[in-house]
């Protein structure tokens, strides 16, 4: 019984998500998504979305980019699964709930010791075998707007998972809508300057 109720929570967040998502980004925002027609057609699992960091919502707006409604409601293996930062979703019990409904498995944005590295790295190895997982290449928010280095973390795990598709994320001017001194106030989500992705 718990399982089904918690397939239907996450179903209903799933859903809630994205439609937020769109009302942010598309309606809002006015984001515009390029190239969406060169993502694989092929969802199934093993797909490597990698992009750069700029808010706390990045992944709603990949999740948009990549997912359509239709594939939320009838193909829920096409999602891609989060990895966002350990520090700020899995603290409260509220978003820890929320990011196990969906699937999100928690990153530490700053492992010192080698054994987390390659515990972090076999996290997404193995999520990469059955499942689409979306990761930061960057490993954390950009505090300049620009584009920061690729963490080793990330290439070595592309050497070691072997993704079907790596498919690479440009974000462009989406720190404006949320800027990171915000944090986690909602409230002050605002209409940014011109945005693309």
């Amino acid at each position: 019984m718990k399982k089904i109720i918690s397939k239907i929570l996450s179903f209903l967040i799933f859903v809630l998500l994205w439609i937020v998502g769109k009302i942010i980004f598309q309606i809002i925002n006015k984001v515009k998504i390029i190239g969406k027609e060169n993502l694989p057609k092929d969802k199934g699992e093993g797909i490597l979305y990698l992009s750069n960091h700029q808010t706390l919502i990045d992944s709603l707006l990949v999740g948009i980019a990549v997912i359509n409604l239709k594939e939320i409601i009838f193909k829920q293996k096409n999602i891609p699964i989060s990895a966002p930062d350990k520090k700020n979703f899995f603290e409260s019990k509220k978003s820890c709930f929320i990011m196990k409904l969906t699937n999100s498995v928690p990153v530490s944005r700053k492992p010192l010791r080698k054994e987390d590295i390659k515990k972090q790295i076999n996290l997404f190895v193995s999520v990469l075998k059955k499942n689409n997982l979306h990761i930061f290449f960057e490993g954390s928010r950009t505090r300049t707007g620009k584009i920061n280095n690729c963490k080793y973390g990330v290439a070595k795990t592309i050497l070691e998972a072997h993704p079907r598709h790596v498919v690479p994320i440009t974000l462009i001017n989406i720190n404006q809508i949320m800027p990171i001194e915000v944090g986690f106030c909602y409230k002050k989500i605002k209409r940014g300057k011109e945005s693309q992705k």
